[in-house]
């Protein structure tokens, strides 16, 4: 599986069957399937969905570029929205839309903006239940220097602006070259954890910082471990979009305050106040400075995050979405799935 959402959300939809088309874990092999999906999409689509439509009344899908071939009511999930006129469009001119699902309030008033009328509802990203290897996190916690405050920052990619396909969701450049230098000059004591596959550029840039652990690539089940050793996590993000973070989520989970620029994917930490969101760059270093210099309010914001973490656990969060596909989906209705 390659979406975390999807992973974890479909074992507690026990009305729908699990028929999605999985792609490799590697990554130069999953970006070659995927672009002959993509290519091909006209020929497997009418091609599933002629079959799914012999067998099922109802459906649930994750691609609003599938809705021309559907002919039934589906509710769709869009977890991941672009907004185009292209998803737009589809949402908006297929008949058999029975409700619209995003993960939170601000994709919802965009769509609305943008003239859909159907039903749309809001089931943000939960956390999988998960354990922190013991053995995983002594080895981080043996990275740790003698009085070093940890600063993480867990992302698939980090790299920098001279890096290969450099993408401006993963680029770091702003955090190295401009929040980075001014937090370790007031706080020499703070050292940047970089969670994640580091770019070529960027690994070369960095290789001889003594305020700098590239971790790498660290396996999924490991990251809560990775997390844990972490005094503060960040997210020094500034794109602006509708899309949550799942990263964040597992932030509150594992009891990590983190400091964000303020918009939907540090929405949840604002709501549940436990970290800091701020607004421009100056804010940022010096929030993050502040949390850092101050051991008491880490350990608050620390303790709201692990008591507020059962507001996004999948338990929760699944047993609201089999409600959700209940009341558009009526069970007494349901001759076949």
């Amino acid at each position: 599986m390659n979406n975390a959402r999807y992973e974890s959300l479909l074992p507690y939809l026990g009305r729908v069957d699990n028929l999605l088309l999985v792609c490799s874990d590697r990554r130069i092999l999953r970006g070659l399937q995927f672009r002959a999906l993509n290519s091909t999409i006209g020929l497997h689509g009418r091609a599933l969905f002629g079959m799914a439509a012999r067998a099922y009344r109802y459906g649930f899908i994750t691609n609003a570029r599938h809705l021309p071939y559907v002919g039934f009511p589906v509710v769709v999930d869009m977890d991941d929205p672009f907004f185009t006129e292209r998803e737009v469009s589809a949402l908006r001119s297929c008949r058999h839309v029975a409700a619209l699902v995003v993960t939170n309030e601000a994709a919802a008033a965009r769509y609305r903006e943008l003239g859909l009328t159907c039903p749309i509802h809001v089931v943000g990203h939960g956390l999988r239940p998960f354990e922190i290897d013991p053995a995983v996190a002594r080895k981080m916690r043996e990275r740790k220097r003698p009085g070093e405050l940890t600063v993480g920052y867990v992302a698939a990619w980090h790299l920098a602006g001279t890096d290969r396909g450099s993408d401006a969701l993963y680029n770091v450049d702003h955090l190295i070259d401009e929040l980075w230098p001014a937090v370790v000059a007031a706080c020499p004591r703070a050292r940047l954890w970089l969670v994640g596959g580091v770019g070529r550029a960027l690994g070369r840039k960095l290789e001889h910082r003594q305020d700098v652990e590239l971790v790498g690539h660290v396996p999924a089940e490991q990251v809560p471990a990775c997390m844990a050793a972490f005094d503060v996590g960040i997210y020094p993000r500034r794109i602006a979009h509708e899309r949550s973070s799942v990263k964040v989520a597992q932030s509150v989970g594992c009891g990590v305050p983190v400091v964000g620029y303020r918009g939907v994917p540090t929405e949840l930490i604002s709501r549940l106040e436990c970290g800091l969101t701020v607004d421009s760059a100056d804010d940022f270093t010096a929030a993050l400075v502040r949390l850092l210099d101050d051991g008491p309010l880490r350990a608050s914001l620390s303790a709201r995050a692990r008591a507020a973490a059962g507001q996004v656990d999948w338990d929760v969060l699944g047993d609201t979405y089999v409600r959700l596909l209940d009341d558009v989906f009526p069970i007494r209705d349901r001759r076949v799935r």
